[in-house]
This record gives structure tokens, C-alpha cells and sequence, in this order.
């Protein structure tokens, strides 16, 4: 089963792994992901059937107090956000989202306006317990942490990409906000080899992930419970050893050094 922790100032207990749908899994995985796995966290749109299917099972059987729901608005204007959040709590049939995030956040503009005090009469409301967003600029994210006192953050973090460490994770308030990683295989690309040094598992993928203190979760797109299983078995051996941490940076950089196209304009 999988170890909890609080999710930074907000102390929502989660997960190490979180399961983002979209990627395969069934709603009796997502079940028993839950029952038998101990995955709290489920980070998952109206548009995500299977995860969506299994977390009003979840939700019908008694236990929505024991999950975690993130979710979201995506459109940045003020009037979108009350309107995304009765429709993503619609689909898994709950009053209330315990991680409600600005999602994709690509300017400073995003949250100007009407859109963050609508985020924040949310809260207000006691319709969400803790306000996040999703971000690729780090700088833009580590200053957005101070300007709006975010409770929570989703950013980009793997063995490819560590620019987080400086940029973001260094600096952080104490108490800080939740931290949530994403891509930790970085689309898969982690998990082939490259320059002649052999690949990372996935398991090793999400625990390069977990190794560092700012991250309370790393997400996993499992496509069956299977998968979901043997990466949370993975991560149950904790942190990769010292030597291991060193060869996976190397790995790293040799992956992000190959990086074309959409992926290579993404930076460190």
C-alpha cells in the first residue's frame, strides 16, 4: 500500500502516486487502485470516462472523504471558472473538489482579472479545500507562488528536466505549497535508451521523482491496473541509490540533449 503524506500547507493527505486518467486504465482499476493500492490521489477532467466511471463507484460506495479529486478550469476568464467546476463535480457526482487548479497557465494574464477571485470565492464557498494550477514556466510558477499564495502547484519534473530543483523547489516559503510532478517518463522518452546508456524503468522514473523533498506526488497516466501495480511496487522501495541517482542525471541530460521538435523547445 501506498505511504501517505500531506500535500504542503494544505495537509490534505495523498498518495506518493497519484493515477491521471486518460492513458487506459479501466474504472474497475481505478477501484482497485484505490481498495488494493492505496492511490488516493486521482487527477482527472470530465473528459477522462474510465477514471470518471470508477471515482462515482468510489464516491456511491462511502468513500469520498478518502479520495483526493484534482481538477480543473481551463479556459482563463473569471465566468468559466464556477461553470468548470459544477461540471467537473457534476461528472463524478460530489458537491465538493478537494484540488481545484487553473490548468495550463501560459501567461501572467491567466490570473488577472476576474479569474483568481472567482478561484478563490471557491474556496471561500467550501466547494474546493485547496487551489493549484498547472504551469511550464518555472519562473512564472515560482513567482505566482508568493503573488497568490498557492496551495498547490503541478509542474514539469524528471530526470530530463531538473530545472525545477533551482527554480522553483529551492526557494519556497515555508510552510510551502503542495507539490505535484508530472511526465515523469517524459512522454516515455525515459524509458528508451539513448547515446548508448541504458533507459530507466518506470518504477525508477517515478522514485527520481519522489527522491526529492519538495515532491508530495508524482502522477502516473497507468494504462491498466497491472501497470499501476508494479509501478506502485517500484515505488515502495523508496529513493534510488546514490549511484543509481547519478547514472539516471547522466541518462538525463543524454535524453534531453536528443530533444527535437515540440519537446525540445520545453527547456531544461
Amino acid at each position: 500500500m501506498l505511504a501517505k503524506t500531506p500535500l504542503g500547507r494544505s495537509g490534505i493527505p495523498v498518495s506518493r502516486l497519484g493515477l491521471a486518467g486518460g492513458y487506459g486504465i479501466d474504472a474497475d482499476g481505478v477501484v482497485r487502485a484505490f481498495h488494493e493500492l492505496g492511490v488516493n490521489y486521482f487527477f482527472v477532467t470530465p473528459r477522462f470516462k474510465p477514471l470518471v466511471l470508477g471515482l462515482r463507484r468510489l464516491v456511491k460506495d462511502g468513500h469520498r472523504k478518502d479520495i483526493v479529486l484534482a481538477m480543473g478550469a481551463n479556459v482563463p476568464t473569471g465566468w468559466s471558472v464556477p461553470r468548470a467546476f459544477e461540471s467537473a463535480a457534476r461528472a463524478i457526482g460530489t458537491d465538493t473538489i478537494d484540488v481545484f487548479h487553473l490548468f495550463w497557465v501560459q501567461a501572467h494574464w491567466y490570473v488577472t482579472g476576474n479569474t483568481w477571485p472567482a478561484m478563490q470565492k471557491l474556496k471561500e464557498e467550501g466547494k474546493v479545500r485547496a487551489l493549484a494550477m498547472s504551469i511550464h514556466d518555472r519562473p512564472m510558477a515560482r513567482q505566482l507562488v508568493d503573488e497568490l499564495a498557492l496551495d498547490a502547484l503541478m509542474i514539469r519534473y524528471n530526470a530530463a528536466h531538473r530545472g525545477a530543483e533551482k527554480e522553483i523547489f529551492a526557494t519556497l516559503p515555508t510552510p510551502r505549497p503542495g507539490i505535484v510532478s508530472y511526465t515523469a517518463t517524459r512522454w516515455g522518452r525515459l524509458l528508451k535508451p539513448a547515446k548508448g546508456l541504458a533507459a530507466m524503468s518506470a518504477p525508477e522514473c517515478y522514485r527520481f521523482a519522489l527522491g526529492h523533498p519538495a515532491v508530495d506526488v508524482v502522477l502516473c497516466g497507468a494504462g491498466s491496473y497491472e501497470e499501476l501495480a508494479a509501478n506502485v511496487q517500484g515505488v515502495s522501495a523508496g529513493p534510488l541509490a546514490p549511484e543509481r541517482l547519478d547514472e539516471v542525471k547522466a541518462f538525463g541530460d543524454a535524453v534531453r540533449a536528443t530533444a527535437t521538435g515540440t519537446f525540445g523547445f520545453l527547456g531544461a
